[in-house]
């Protein structure tokens, strides 16, 4: 309704396709599925932006897999086909991480220099771009004013200057009727502010603009009036002034955009505006005018920061082998494609080839090369004569690894590999990628030069090990829970999707099941003393609302760093998922490591990075709808030949959940209607599920007793089955040899989640504690009798 407001009240208008997204045509819905898929994995908007236009649709298998491995810091293994796409799955996330290791780097240098007394980093200028716009908007020579005399479509232009960080602030003056929109953008955004998940825009009509999606903000405004626009990158922030009225914050910045840089910009219809950089005419306080940025907050600032260090200062900090020239030169183009929209600064990116003039690559090595593409023999050419320092390598990445190892008579890549080690202290992460990594030479290679990789066979069938217990809990929502909440009085948040349904029937019983898996969740970990626990949940959502849960259940307070000792309340918590920016996604990790916090909720995509050796515990808030899935959230635990325990909690009858169709992909969509209704819900439907994984593991997945949490012959955590054997009226030499172990008990032996399978030190341990076990059981009793009759005799008064 907003979006038909605005574009009547700009005159005769061509017919939108925005007004009707059911007639977007199928490469359209494609590419919005691609953006999304790709955010997943976490990517930037710039490499999704220069893959799409290359017509990636989706991620293939081998990304899908190694991207999220990459970014999560371990050496990987991956073996595909030839032409599955191993070039963008070790590319992306090695580009991604470079750019951001660049920007940093800039910024430290301009700190630098201000603190040797050299002070800002040059000037940068604030005008309106005469390059960055669309052709039938004219600007003035001193980039201040902009018109566009055309009535039928929008036309719009952006600001020379992009903010990465600080607050700022421009105004523009609407000098003539017609229909204008105004705010900011990001470089590879739409010109027309607001059509786009990349832009926000305040129209006119009283609208403001993002995504797509038109909504009431501030009221109209035309001729004469000066609208205010207002940016905090530390809060990621936009907001806007009309005439010195503070009208709100009317967007917060989506996380995928944190980290990249905004440009003001303008649009509209038949309209003219004058752009007020400095000397505002209503300045709001905190807020910088725009014209004084600190350089070392924009784009422009960085590269100039980057260009202190020196030209002779930048070492690559990636270096990919490939065993030919060809396969060089096809991998040095796809690296140079995939990152033509990184800036501030660009990586710079060279080709190391023999067969060719050396002129142009001596000249990149002594201008400093970032991300060096080249065959074994030219590297190590060029490392020999001290011409390529290997020194502050992140990345060694080899292509195609089961040729170079059969070619590298000289032992050459182990030396490598030991060059750029020994003068840093952060390990080098090593990428092996190739169509078999089978053979004896790659077996080698691999054992000497990377630490616990991460394997990625795309032709393995998947399977659990034996190191692993797998279980499930099962909730009927029609009888409820079978033991008391620990605190009755916090409950959990759930999704939204029944806000407005009636408490009774499938609905009913669906809402039951989102009220009930949380409360069986802190059951369970409290019941199995679980210290670290990985919490699998199916969307970012249920991630977040799982967060709001167990921190609302520790006292209200979310994880805010290290405490002094211990965790800082029973029921901490981080998140790991696709909506946390990359730097906030590795502080959770290493924190959950440390054994800061107790769980560590993830989707999963954003998992399949994880390698923790000795993760005790496992805990699906919900099953996967592809039995695939169910290996890769298992494979989290049992790793390292160390026993690892993995629930699911399974729900009889279908749940309605989110599964977004729209546009906006969720964000603010109250459409609770079915997919097949035109709406963004499905019923998921968890008892199936449960039987085609059953099918693909080949046998029942043991369930779980509703109350006690004990599956005969694997886990008796409370005594149940010592219970169980006292009322049958067994022997009490019987009931000896069933007293439980601390965490499990299987079969009549012993074993201690997150520990070696067969680790002595460990049995001793617990054979120790069942031996104190009856005693610890009498004094208790011996506690519970004291304490009654000291309540007996005070009652008395004696």
């Amino acid at each position: 309704k907003g979006q038909h407001c605005e574009l009547e009240s700009g005159g005769a208008e061509e017919e939108d396709d925005s007004l009707f997204p059911w007639l977007f045509s199928s490469v359209v819905r494609e590419r919005i599925r691609a953006m999304s898929a790709f955010e997943e994995l976490g990517m930037c908007p710039e490499i999704i932006r220069a893959v799409q236009e290359d017509d990636w649709l989706l991620p293939t298998p081998v990304q899908a897999e190694a991207v999220p491995l990459i970014l999560g810091g371990g050496d990987v293994c991956a073996a595909a086909e030839t032409g599955s796409g191993k070039t963008g799955a070790f590319g992306l996330p090695c580009l991604q991480i470079v750019h951001e290791a660049l920007r940093n780097k800039a910024i430290t240098s301009i700190s630098e220099a201000r603190a040797a007394g050299g002070g800002a980093a040059g000037s940068v200028s604030v005008r309106l771009s005469v390059d960055d716009k669309d052709p039938y908007v004219l600007v003035t020579e001193d980039g201040l004013e902009a018109k566009s005399d055309d009535e039928r479509r929008w036309n719009g232009i952006r600001g020379t200057v992009e903010i990465l960080n600080g607050k700022y602030q421009y105004e523009v003056e609407i000098t003539t009727e017609g229909l204008v929109r105004v705010g900011w953008a990001t470089s590879i955004a739409g010109l027309e502010l607001g059509k786009d998940d990349k832009s926000f825009g305040y129209g006119g009509t009283g609208k403001k603009s993002w995504n797509r999606s038109f909504e009431d903000y501030g009221g109209p405004f035309g001729k004469g009036d000066v609208i205010g626009m207002l940016l905090d990158r530390d809060a990621q922030t936009v907001a806007y002034t009309k005439n010195g009225n503070h009208l709100g914050i009317a967007y917060n910045i989506p996380p995928q955009l944190h980290h990249t840089p905004l440009k003001p910009g303008v649009c509209g219809k038949k309209f003219q505006v004058r752009c007020v950089f400095d000397a505002l005419s209503y300045p709001v306080a905190g807020y910088t005018p725009l014209a004084q940025i600190d350089p070392s907050h924009t784009t422009e600032g960085l590269a100039m920061g980057m260009d202190t260090a020196g030209k002779g200062a930048r070492p690559p900090l990636c270096l990919i082998l490939e065993p030919t020239r060809d396969l060089a030169d096809q991998t040095y183009k796809c690296m140079k494609l995939f990152g033509k929209y990184l800036d501030a600064p660009a990586p710079r990116i060279g080709l190391f080839v023999g067969g060719i003039d050396e002129k142009k690559q001596r000249e990149d090595l002594q201008k400093g090369v970032d991300i060096c593409v080249g065959t074994l023999m030219k590297t190590m050419d060029y490392v020999r004569r001290g011409q390529l320092d290997v020194s502050g390598l992140k990345f060694l990445v080899l292509d195609e690894a089961d040729d170079l190892m059969k070619n590298d008579d000289r032992r050459d890549i182990p030396k490598l590999k030991k060059m750029a080690q020994e003068r840093q202290k952060t390990r080098v992460q090593t990428l092996f990628f190739s169509a078999t990594l089978h053979s004896p030479e790659v077996r080698q290679a691999i054992e000497s030069i990377t630490v616990r990789p991460t394997w990625v066979d795309l032709k393995g069938r998947p399977s659990i090990p034996d190191t692993v217990h797998f279980v499930a809990y099962t909730i009927d929502p029609n009888k409820g829970l079978a033991f008391r909440p620990v605190n009755e009085a916090v409950r959990p948040t759930t999704d939204g999707v029944h806000a407005r349904d009636p408490p009774s029937g499938p609905l009913g019983c669906s809402q039951q099941i989102k009220e009930m898996k949380p409360q069986v969740l802190v059951k369970l970990a409290d019941t199995f003393k679980m210290e670290s626990c990985l919490v699998f949940c199916r969307t970012n959502v249920d991630c977040d609302n799982l967060e709001k849960f167990l921190n609302s259940l520790g006292g209200g307070r979310g994880f805010a760093g290290k405490a002094e000792s211990g965790k800082e309340n029973p029921y901490s918590c981080v998140v790991l998922a696709g909506m946390r920016d990359q730097q906030e996604r590795q502080r959770n990790l290493a924190h959950f490591k440390a054994g800061d916090v107790r769980f560590l909720i993830a989707t999963d995509v954003a998992a399949r990075g994880i390698d923790i050796r000795e993760l005790p515990f496992l805990v699906m808030l919900t099953l996967p709808d592809d039995p695939n899935q169910f290996f890769h959230r298992v494979g989290r635990v049992g790793r390292a030949d160390r026993m690892g325990l993995a629930i699911s909690i399974v729900a009889t009858e279908k749940e309605k959940v989110w599964y977004h169709k729209c546009p906006n992909r969720g964000r603010g969509c109250t459409n609770t209607k079915l997919v097949e209704e035109g709406g963004c819900t499905i019923w998921y439907d968890e008892p199936t599920y449960l039987k085609e994984i059953e099918e693909r593991v080949g046998q029942r997945i043991a369930a779980m007793h509703p109350s006690n949490f004990s599956v005969k012959g694997v886990l008796d955590p409370l005594g149940a089955e010592q219970a169980h054997h006292k009322d049958d009226g067994r022997s009490k030499r019987h009931k000896k040899e069933h007293v439980s172990a601390p965490v499990a008990g299987q079969a009549g032996g012993m074993l201690m989640y997150g520990k070696m399978k067969d680790d002595q030190n460990t049995k001793a341990t617990l054979k120790h504690l069942q031996e104190l076990s009856p005693a610890v059981g009498e004094l208790q009793q011996l506690e519970r009798v004291i304490q009654q009759r000291y309540v007996t005799l005070a009652g008395k008064g004696i």
